[in-house]
């Protein structure tokens, strides 16, 4: 087990920090909220400026959180950093910042953008946190471009890898499944894709015995998370972490 998914132990990640209490996704402030709840697992998305700053932000364009209809990468930091959200300042946060400002945290980090890998990479190597990074992408172009420079980090396959791996254990191809997996260290799946379904003992076990943990995603209710937890799931990803972590605090 790498030191990313070390203690085993369940994990509780905040999807885009904590916005319980009235946060903006993806800030300090939200990460500073889950930190609060007891949360130690963040997980965020990162894309880059214009002049090649890695910044923590989901959306393929500003619209829905400043009403700019424009990429994160046709600004610069500085134009970024003027932008407001309902009257305030948004804050969009560098990778950079987010790192130091909380050193007990580890974070999930989904490369959204090719351009974001280059500025992630030097973040992740700046500050030798490799240890406390987990870095995924949909892409599984941009994935591996980032882990052949970051050998040693923690991942997480693409969408058309876990097709295959569901496939391979739906069959029973031991050797094709040992081989899906090699490169993985933990699933982080729905619980289904249309008609697939992923949160299956069966599954799951098959998974474990491939040294590989399962993390489920968005799971917002406490009895969903019980049940997952119950089959086996090493953790979820939630918008409600101060919810889940208050019932899963003393488990």
């Amino acid at each position: 087990m790498k030191p990313y998914l070390s203690p085993a132990e369940f994990k509780i990640l905040a999807h885009r920090g904590s916005t319980e209490t009235g946060a903006v996704e993806n800030t300090l402030e939200a990460f500073q909220a889950a930190i609060d709840s007891g949360i130690t697992y963040l997980e965020t998305d990162v894309q880059a400026t214009s002049d090649g700053v890695a910044v923590l932000f989901h959306d393929e364009t500003l619209r829905r959180i400043s009403g700019l209809n424009q990429r994160v990468n046709e600004l610069s930091f500085l134009q970024l950093s003027v932008l407001k959200h309902q009257g305030k300042a948004l804050e969009i946060p560098k990778l950079v910042d987010a790192l130091m400002r909380f050193p007990g945290a580890k974070f999930n980090l989904d490369l959204k953008t090719a351009d974001a890998i280059a500025p992630t990479v030097e973040v992740i190597r700046e500050l030798q946190a490799i240890d406390r990074v987990l870095v995924s992408s949909f892409d599984n172009r941009r994935r591996m471009t980032a882990l052949h420079q970051l050998p040693g980090v923690a991942t997480s396959p693409d969408a058309f890898l876990v097709l295959k791996i569901w496939l391979a254990t739906g069959f029973g191809l031991r050797n094709r499944l040992s081989r899906l997996l090699l490169a993985v260290d933990v699933l982080q799946i729905p619980k289904n894709f249309g008609p697939i379904r992923f949160d299956s003992r069966k599954f799951i076990d098959a998974i474990h015995r491939r040294s590989v943990s399962v993390h489920f995603w968005t799971i917002n209710d406490v009895s969903e998370a019980e049940r997952l937890r119950a089959m086996g799931a090493d953790g979820i990803v939630t918008d409600a972490s101060k919810l889940i972590m208050s019932a899963f605090g003393n488990k």
